[in-house]
């Protein structure tokens, strides 16, 4: 019973850990994303 909360856990905690940084690589995108438009935007 130990042995299958520890798995539970680890399971957990590497969906959690993929959340997070899924999401924060996310938002990193979308900021290059707009400053990309900005900077093209000055260039024309």
């Amino acid at each position: 019973m130990n042995s299958f909360m520890d798995i539970l856990m680890l399971i957990f905690f590497g969906l959690f850990m993929i959340f997070v940084f899924g999401g924060y690589h996310k938002t990193k995108f979308e900021q290059r994303e707009k400053e990309k438009e900005k900077s093209m935007d000055k260039e024309s």
